[in-house]
């Protein structure tokens, strides 16, 4: 019995044994694959990190890219700014470019108020882009084209109106001046550039941009005293706001008295077409009649719906400038703009009337055919000056102030056709007293001649006469 259980205790010593190697064999090899796990998971953490490193490396790279393709439109923006500006120079120094000759010294003045806004925008612009080179650049971007356009419109009308000048040495200072404001304001574009920002300390760099400004405010300042030196005198005392007189009342009676005239107008030349025929007239008369009529009427109802469209388009720039303010108010602080506005309305309701008075005068033979084509033209004038009143404080993308573009065009259509429509019945006229040349003699042939370059002299002489007095 004792060997028995002594045989019994070894079996369960060994059977223990064997359970114990098996459970330690089990154990080994779960710790050797926790182990390959722990290292499986470093290995994965670590190229994580690496892959994560490479992602942002590359997004770095991406966005520096990205940064330097901005800076480059930026800069050609900007030089294409420089050039279009230096154009305008080149157009002002031209001696054989006349200038916006419609340009009046209302409209200049509201187009220096202008440079002065957009010179200040731009400004603004450039600080904020300073301040945040990697913010939305369209701002800049959009006041930097605005200062461009705006010196080069302001150029032409500058020497447009130095037609109004007494002398040369008055003309050459409206040149220099005009020549001096593109050139300050043309800094901004130069200056601007990253090449060149980027040679100064980043202290220094407001500090350019201000200046600019500051040089560019003086010249403009400039000319608008030179501008103020040639208006005329109703013209300064226009300019002289009476601070008990309702503006809003003023400028609303303005518009309306010019539609009224305009349909006064529309209602004369009806009333001539509506006429008996006077039975003396020739067919040929009576054709030059009624080609006139028609081109006045197509004219007349053209500018009829300009002065519509220009009110429209007043009304609308005042609803949206004025803010809280009164119409009145917007009016004063934008008064240059007001009389600009208030004198091309006179100017194309004037000019209109006397378009009617000049072809009743051809139909009756107390005017030329002549007078006719300087009165259309003068018509095209007005209205190109009405426009551009208007143009200066609207916006770029306004559906009224495009209704008002395209009633212009139809104005300056109408014009055309007009003076096209006259020229051509010059001709006819011209056609009927030809001379049969062919038969004449050498010596008569040659006294014809003489007689036409004399009168090709006499006629010379009275056109510089006419273009001085013109001028004066």
């Amino acid at each position: 019995d004792a060997g028995r259980a002594r045989r019994e205790r070894d079996e369960l010593h060994a059977e223990h044994e064997r359970l114990r190697q098996a459970k330690d064999d089990e154990i080994a090899v779960l710790q050797a694959g926790m182990d390959h796990s722990i290292v499986a998971m470093a290995n994965m953490k670590k190229q994580a990190g690496s892959g994560q490193g490479d992602l942002q490396r590359r997004l770095d790279g991406v966005l520096a890219e990205h940064a330097l393709k901005l800076k480059r439109i930026l800069d050609s923006i900007l030089r294409a700014c420089s050039d279009k500006t230096n154009e305008a120079v080149f157009g002002l120094n031209d001696p054989s470019n006349p200038g916006n000759m419609a340009a009046t010294v209302e409209h200049v003045l509201a187009t220096i108020e202008q440079a002065h806004d957009q010179g200040g925008s731009l400004a603004a612009a450039f600080a904020g882009h300073l301040t945040n080179p990697d913010g939305d650049q369209a701002p800049l971007i959009a006041a930097a084209v605005s200062l461009s356009n705006g010196l080069e419109h302001l150029l032409a009308n500058m020497k447009g109106i130095a037609r109004l000048a007494s002398g040369e040495d008055a003309v050459e200072r409206i040149i220099k001046a005009s020549r001096q404001a593109a050139l300050v304001g043309r800094q901004f574009f130069i200056r601007g550039q990253s090449g060149a920002m980027e040679q100064l300390q980043s202290s220094e760099r407001h500090t350019v941009i201000v200046d600019i400004n500051h040089d560019l405010q003086q010249s403009l300042g400039t000319l608008t005293a030179l501008a103020r030196g040639l208006a005329p005198d109703d013209s300064r005392k226009l300019s002289v706001i009476n601070s008990s007189e309702d503006l809003s009342d003023l400028v609303e009676r303005e518009m309306l008295g010019a539609a009224r005239a305009i349909d006064e107008a529309v209602a004369r030349l009806q009333a001539l077409a509506n006429q008996p025929r006077d039975s003396s007239l020739t067919d040929h008369q009576v054709q030059v009649h009624d080609a006139i009529l028609d081109s006045s009427m197509a004219m007349t109802n053209a500018i009829a719906q300009l002065i519509r469209a220009a009110t429209a388009s007043q009304q609308e720039i005042v609803a949206q400038g004025q803010g809280s303010s009164s119409k009145t108010a917007f009016y004063k602080k934008n008064n240059r703009w007001t009389e600009g506005l208030i004198s091309a309305a006179k100017a194309v309701a004037v000019a209109t009337n006397n378009l009617v008075e000049t072809a009743d005068g051809v139909i009756k033979g107390t005017r030329s055919l002549e007078h006719l084509v300087v009165a259309a033209r003068e018509v095209s004038a007005g209205t190109v000056a009405l426009v551009a009143a208007a143009r200066v404080k609207s916006d770029l993308y306004s559906r009224t102030q495009e209704r008002l573009e395209l009633a212009a065009k139809a104005v300056t259509e109408a014009s055309a056709h007009l003076v096209r429509a006259t020229q051509r019945l010059t001709e006819t006229e011209e056609e009927h007293h030809v001379e049969d040349y062919d038969k004449m003699s050498n010596l008569e042939f040659k006294s014809k001649e003489m007689e036409q370059q004399v009168s090709i002299l006499k006629l010379e002489k009275e056109l510089v006469g006419a273009r001085r007095r013109l001028a004066e």
